[in-house]
């Protein structure tokens, strides 16, 4: 659910992988990000509805998923869409994309997968910086006022 920047992402790495991928989304603009060739192809299809609600769910095919992914730029829309499909729907895993630590904790609780995009982000950039020896001193970069 969600094809903004990380769902339409995903998702072509995903259906790029072989396996069939469904995307809801409701924001026309978010949905030219997908793969037309893909679409067409019958690899990757969209349901144009709140990704929230269970008749979304339901006509994405949610009763044959095996992966549900709330990937969408809300917490609380990606928590609730992912509640819906453990809870109601049964899907086994659920995965979804967090900001709040808070919200990480709690649907952890319940089952769900969840990635802090933040702590990944910064994880990556900051591995990509060497490590300063004990005796060695950081150059720090000045600016004149």
């Amino acid at each position: 659910m969600g094809a903004g920047n990380l769902g339409s992402s995903l998702a072509r790495k995903i259906s790029g992988m072989g396996h069939r991928v469904t995307v809801i989304e409701n924001d026309p603009r978010a949905v030219s990000q997908l793969p037309r060739g893909r679409i067409e192809l019958g690899a990757m299809s969209v349901v144009h509805r709140d990704g929230s609600t269970g008749a979304a769910m339901i006509e994405a095919g949610i009763a044959e998923a095996d992966v549900f992914i709330a990937a969408t730029g809300k917490d609380s829309l990606n928590g609730l869409a992912a509640q819906r499909a453990k809870t109601i729907f049964r899907v086994d895993q659920v995965l979804t994309a967090v900001k709040e630590e808070s919200t990480r904790s709690l649907y952890d609780s319940l089952g769900i997968i969840t990635i802090d995009k933040t702590s990944i982000a910064s994880e990556q950039l900051a591995g990509l910086l060497p490590e300063v020896q004990e005796n060695q001193e950081t150059p720090v970069k000045q600016t004149e006022q």
